[in-house]
């Protein structure tokens, strides 16, 4: 991996400003990127983090990361981290057919589905830290993990409700704020048990070329080692 830019968010030192250059760790919400990347269908180099090593806590991806995340993404001579900002930037400078833009219909409910997912990706993060990374059970609460799977279930009805009508979220067809709401509810069900219409869905997604080209490569490390988590005994 090249040198990183400064903590301001300036180009990576030695690499192509030009250049797309995407930090990944595979089956991350980084992935919603790397979906929307192959969506676009434009060149761009891709950097694997192993999120159980120390790669992530290295001072050569703290220059490009300070706070040691994914995803982290080079683009038009600067770097992003936030995976909701990355999506609309890439919309509207790449795919403005995935995008919706001020003043266009459909503006608002792009935009609020793009936050929204970050709310789904909440509590998708807080039920991976207690399953995945709290490996002593003594270090775990069963009531917060049962709050949060509760909590993550009612976030989904109102994906549930839109696409119990409608293919995708935008009446339109599909578009840059399925990438971000896919990721979550194809990965909330490693936590909770979807309704019928949640699964089409995510079916739908997993359909498309894109979704599948952004799913990890043999031998990669992958954030889940399981495809359903059971609550624990309280």
């Amino acid at each position: 991996m090249a040198g990183g830019p400064p903590a301001s968010g300036g180009p990576v030192a030695g690499a192509d400003e030009d250049a797309i250059v995407l930090w990944h760790v595979p089956l991350s919400r980084s992935m919603r990127v790397l979906w929307l990347l192959n969506e676009l269908e434009v060149p761009f180099s891709l950097r694997v983090l192993d999120i159980t090593s120390k790669d992530m806590r290295a001072a050569e991806y703290a220059a490009i990361h300070p706070v040691g995340r994914a995803p982290a993404l080079q683009v038009d001579g600067s770097v992003i981290h936030e995976s909701g900002a990355i999506i609309e930037y890439l919309c509207e400078t790449r795919g403005r057919h995935l995008w919706r833009a001020p003043g266009a219909e459909g503006r608002l409910g792009w935009l609020d589905w793009l936050h929204f997912a970050e709310t789904i990706g909440q509590h998708i993060a807080n039920l991976t830290q207690s399953h995945l990374m709290l490996r002593d059970p003594s270090m775990r609460s069963a009531t917060v993990m049962k709050l949060e799977t509760a909590r993550l279930g009612r976030t989904l009805r109102l994906v549930e409700q839109t696409v119990e009508g409608q293919d995708w979220l935008m009446a339109g067809g599909f578009s840059g704020v399925d990438c971000a709401i896919g990721w979550s509810v194809w990965t909330a069900r490693r936590f909770v048990r979807l309704s019928p219409a949640l699964e089409g869905y995510i079916d739908r997604c997993a359909e498309r070329p894109a979704f599948r080209a952004a799913l990890p490569g043999a031998g990669e490390p992958v954030l889940y080692d399981r495809d359903f988590y059971e609550l624990p005994d309280a």
